[in-house]
């Protein structure tokens, strides 16, 4: 077991990135859905966020060299840990997992193989959602479409979901895309702005089979949020405001517009009068739908 070191010098194909706060129970599950990929040429970095938990005695009882731990001063920000993950690693393709979910053992060897056959540069997958328990349950993000190709366009929509946990990509073009975004106004959100520029630098591979299972537990962290819409927003003013592509702008603002109607309804049913006419204000000043600024205002009074 490796602590706080560098990476073995020997030549090393997948680097796994997991970040991790005060998760040690699931935090063991997730690592052995690793130990226990069909594919074993790749090295695990865990990025621990200043645990007070047993997390660190967990992984120093686990004796495999090729996982890493790496822990740094509490600070709450995912995107942070990732690319210190990334920074930390000597793969050439790099992969993330959550250390609340678990990845179905052959699901490198599936992505590295189609990939290495049709020659993408990165890679997404089906996933499923589990309870606290392990029992599949119905998913909430509706159905899974294997779109492949150039998707930044259904990505902004929502019509294809490549959930971070079944990405595998080069490392090249990690670093081309920048790596993850720390702004804070992204927390939480700063998956789908990442998948967002994946999408936008190239063309993805969709494998149809389910890669990864998703934990819906009430400690998740979109589960804590109070805020959501208005971070999918801020994701969406983000983007826009970084895409040189203007083509596809209009359709990014179209969604800004939409999330920002959906922020102020959410305001409204909590009775944040104030937040709720900003967001109002703003969706109609970017152009929302009348329609769906009507039914938001409608939702949101009705939850009052």
């Amino acid at each position: 077991m490796l602590v706080d070191s560098s990476v073995q010098n020997f030549y090393i194909d997948v680097s796994v990135i997991i970040p991790t706060y005060n998760r040690s129970a699931l935090l063991r599950e997730a690592i052995d859905s690793v130990l226990a990929q069909t594919f074993s040429n790749w090295e695990l970095i865990i990025v621990d966020d200043g645990s007070t938990d047993n997390t660190v005695e967990l992984i120093h009882a686990i004796q495999d060299p090729r996982i890493h731990i790496f822990t740094v001063p509490h600070c709450g920000n995912i995107a942070t840990l990732r690319n210190i993950g990334v920074q930390k690693s000597a793969g050439n393709w790099i992969s993330f997992l959550d250390s609340d979910d678990l990845w179905v053992p052959e699901k490198l060897e599936i992505q590295l193989a189609a990939m290495k056959k049709n020659t993408n540069q990165w890679c997404y997958g089906g996933f499923e959602l589990m309870d606290e328990t392990g029992i599949t349950i119905p998913s909430k993000y509706g159905v899974y479409y294997p779109f492949s190709g150039w998707i930044i366009r259904k990505i902004i929509t929502y019509e294809a979901t490549a959930n971070i946990s079944s990405i595998v990509l080069l490392r090249s073009l990690f670093d081309e895309v920048g790596g993850f975004n720390s702004d804070p106004e992204l927390f939480c959100r700063e998956d789908y702005e990442f998948v967002l520029r994946l999408a936008l630098y190239a063309e993805a591979l969709a494998v149809d089979s389910v890669l990864v299972r998703i934990r819906e537990h009430r400690n998740r962290t979109t589960n804590t949020l109070t805020n959501g819409p208005e971070r999918t927003a801020n994701v969406y003013k983000h983007f826009y405001t970084t895409c040189n592509n203007k083509d596809i702008k209009p359709l990014v603002q179209k969604q800004y517009a939409r999330h920002l109607a959906e922020a102020a309804e959410k305001n409204l049913s909590q009775k944040k009068y104030f937040r709720a006419i900003k967001y109002f204000t703003k969706a109609i000043i970017k152009g929302d739908n009348p329609g769906h600024l009507l039914s938001s205002f409608k939702h949101g009074f009705s939850k009052h």
